[in-house]
């Protein structure tokens, strides 16, 4: 495999000790065996990652160097000074960018790793870990600003680079938190940008996640988030992805106590000859909680998206009430939208469902907004982004919603709608 060759150079380079040693080898030995998924694993059948297998990515640390002047420009672009604000250059933290963290939020090196992996993806972000982090929000703590781990990618050194970042957040019992994991990259560069991001959130907590993927449209993006949510939790977690080449993200969502609530969003626009992978697992370990799940995106161009959800509701998991939707909108003949919702019960006393669409805009009301004097090209915009925009809103934190406000139109900018 090509992303493994540089694999024992990056080893010697950066020698690790103890369980992080353990840990890549591991990781190494696993994808070795396993190899690049192919469109013959169910789990990708909709989605190819050839473009790994056929170009070369080397790990940025072999190759560290500084940001350039316009690159900084670009990453203070993805600052938002409303937020706290903990950025990664190619991987590593810039403290220098980073803003100081709040009263009850520490962060050090992971120092434990758990003894499997979910796929090959999991397993080459473990065998190149660098530094993982651990984070940890104390118990009974509220954090006000959100807090938003700023990942930027660029090819200063003039090669196509790959980053692993690895994060674990622990968020104790009954506290509050705001998270954003952003995906950024400077425009125009080639780049593999393959990340894992662990929350576990406490008894009575609330916490929300969201994830943007705004990559250089010339990237990839392959991204793992797991959620485990203890008793009473509520969640409220957004996947936003408008961003590279091609894109996957892989939510795991655990709710291993009863009374946990969780509202599981997502938001894709794409156009040209981009691809958007959607890929999430929700699994109703016990029973009594409730978990809505709505996923919709636009599609432009030869756009393609695919969705693969599934809902798994256990043997013991009695009361769980479960609901999982997925819409598409199709701008162009020639965009394509795949979705499998899926829904595995083996309780009986469960409200659950699922479903999904793929369709155009209505004609009568883009002829009303034509009547209207509106050009076509502003009412197909107008009504595409009101489509869009309904599930950016059902996140409470107005300042969260106003930041993907901005990525949002951003996004509609590059559209060709006609």
């Amino acid at each position: 495999m090509n992303l493994l060759s540089t694999y024992e150079k990056f080893s010697q380079a950066h020698p690790a000790k103890g369980a992080l040693a353990a840990f890549r080898q591991a990781g190494y030995d696993y994808a070795l065996k396993k190899g690049l998924p192919t469109r013959k694993d169910e789990e990708w059948h909709y989605t190819s990652v050839k473009v790994l297998a056929d170009n070369s990515f080397q790990p940025s640390a072999l190759n560290a160097v500084a940001p350039s002047h316009d690159t900084m420009v670009e990453i203070k672009k993805a600052i938002n000074p409303e937020f706290t604000n903990l950025v990664f250059f190619n991987g590593v933290f810039n403290k220098t960018l980073s803003s100081d963290l709040p009263t009850g939020l520490t962060m050090r090196e992971l120092g434990e790793y758990p003894d499997q992996f979910d796929d090959t993806f999991d397993a080459l972000n473990g065998a190149y870990a660098e530094t993982p982090y651990m984070v940890h929000l104390a118990k009974e703590t509220s954090v006000e600003k959100p807090v938003n781990f700023v990942f930027f990618t660029s090819n200063e050194a003039g090669s196509a680079v790959m980053v692993n970042p690895r994060i674990r957040f622990e968020v104790g019992a009954r506290a509050s938190l705001k998270v954003v994991e952003s995906h950024y990259g400077m425009s125009g560069t080639s780049y593999f940008a393959n990340s894992v991001f662990d929350l576990q959130v406490g008894d009575s907590a609330k916490v929300i996640y969201v994830r943007v993927q705004a990559d250089s449209l010339n990237a990839v993006n392959i991204g793992r988030t797991r959620i485990s949510l203890g008793k009473h939790a509520n969640l409220e977690s957004l996947a936003f992805s408008t961003g590279a080449q091609l894109s996957r993200h892989n939510l795991d969502l655990v709710l291993k106590e009863k009374g946990s609530t969780s509202e599981v969003l997502g938001i894709y626009a794409v156009q040209g000859t981009q691809h958007v992978d959607n890929t999430t697992m929700i699994d109703h370990a016990v029973g009594e909680c409730v978990t809505h799940q709505l996923y919709k995106g636009i599609l432009d161009g030869s756009g393609r998206s695919a969705f693969n959800g599934k809902i798994l509701i256990r043997k013991d998991a009695q009361k769980a009430d479960s609901s999982q939707l997925n819409n598409n909108l199709l701008l162009s003949n020639k965009a394509e939208a795949d979705s499998k919702p899926s829904i595995e019960v083996h309780a009986d006393d469960v409200k659950a469902g699922h479903g999904s669409t793929v369709g155009q805009l209505n004609k009568e009301e883009l002829f009303y907004l034509l009547s209207r004097a509106i050009p076509k090209d502003k009412a197909i915009a107008m009504l595409s982004y009101g489509y869009l925009s309904e599930v950016l809103y059902k996140i409470s934190d107005d300042s969260i919603q106003k930041w993907l406000t901005k990525h949002l139109d951003e996004a509609f900018a590059r559209l060709h709608l006609n």
